[in-house]
This record gives structure tokens, C-alpha cells and sequence, in this order.
């Protein structure tokens, strides 16, 4: 299991040609079919530009790197349709239907072997954080993901008087 934030600037190794053909600068995935698509890398030479590698193509996510098989597992920007991303995401406000503030997300949480969506990290604030730690909301309790908020069908055990994020921007 693997936060989001966690494997960003990890250098990607192919492990057939024993070099690093980029870094991890994103990851992109599709809420509805509860998957990570590809990660996007930061490609090293000449062009230093964003190249998208399918999920499918990663041997191994480790903690010091990100291994593929080979250097031509790279896709193409206009290839690349996805809806989310770990860096465009995250800040937006999670609340529950029936109107209780659970905080802001903080993360996308996955299985790293097959690229399953398991949760959102929702954050209440540094000293909710530290009180009571992170929720970890699980992706099928996402009833609307809206511009301003996601709405979650989720009920969570009361968390004190913790004013956690401000209100809704009017």
C-alpha cells in the first residue's frame, strides 16, 4: 500500500538497460474504475520533458525507486486520456450528505501490485492530524466529486470539537 505523495520524485529504473530513464512527477487515475492509470515522469535528456507510463508496465514501486523492464515503456501525451491527479488534487473539501465537515484530501492511497484505488486521505487540520490522525476514506463512499467538495456518503465517530478546515469558499 502506497500514498501518492509518497512515490513522487522516486527516479524510475529500467532494469534491461541498468539506467534511470526519469523521475515520478505524478500519478493519474480514474475515480469511477477505482484505478491508477499511469504515472507521469519527468523524462531525463535533452527534451526534459513529461512522458506517461502505464501502470501495467512497472515491475516494482520500491522505496528508493520505481522499476520497468525496459526504456520504451513511455507514452505519448496525446495517447493519455485520465481523470485525476495527485498533483491537481488535493485541499478540496470532504464533507459528508448529511453536512458534517471531514476535512480536506490530502492523498490517494493504492495497492502498488495491481494499481487498485484503496482509499483518499483526508486531513482535519495539523492538530486533528495529530490527535486523531488522518481518515483514510474508502473510494466507494464517494458519492459526488463536485468543483468545491466531494461529497461522501461516509459517517465518521465524532472527532471532538475540531474545527478541522474553513468553511466553503462563497
Amino acid at each position: 500500500m502506497y500514498k501518492g505523495r509518497e512515490i513522487i520524485g522516486l527516479p524510475v529504473v529500467s532494469l534491461t538497460a541498468g539506467k534511470e530513464i526519469g523521475v515520478v512527477e505524478d500519478i493519474l487515475w480514474s475515480h469511477p474504475e477505482l484505478k491508477i492509470h499511469y504515472l507521469v515522469i519527468d523524462e531525463k535528456g535533452a527534451l526534459n520533458r513529461s512522458r506517461y507510463l502505464l501502470f501495467t508496465e512497472i515491475i516494482s514501486i520500491g522505496t528508493d525507486a520505481v522499476t520497468v523492464s525496459g526504456q520504451q515503456v513511455v507514452e505519448e501525451e496525446d495517447e493519455v486520456s485520465v481523470g485525476k491527479s495527485v498533483k491537481q488534487t488535493g485541499g478540496e473539501l470532504v464533507m459528508t450528505q448529511d453536512g458534517k465537515n471531514l476535512g480536506t484530501l490530502e492523498d490517494v492511497v493504492f495497492d502498488a501490485d495491481e494499481g487498485k484505488l484503496l482509499g483518499y486521505e483526508v486531513s482535519t487540520g495539523l492538530v486533528g492530524d495529530l490527535l486523531s490522525g488522518r481518515i483514510t476514506l474508502p473510494p466507494e463512499m464517494i458519492c459526488t466529486w463536485g468543483k468545491e467538495a466531494i461529497i461522501t456518503g461516509y459517517t465518521c465517530p465524532d472527532r471532538g470539537d475540531q474545527d478541522a478546515v474553513p468553511d466553503m469558499p462563497g
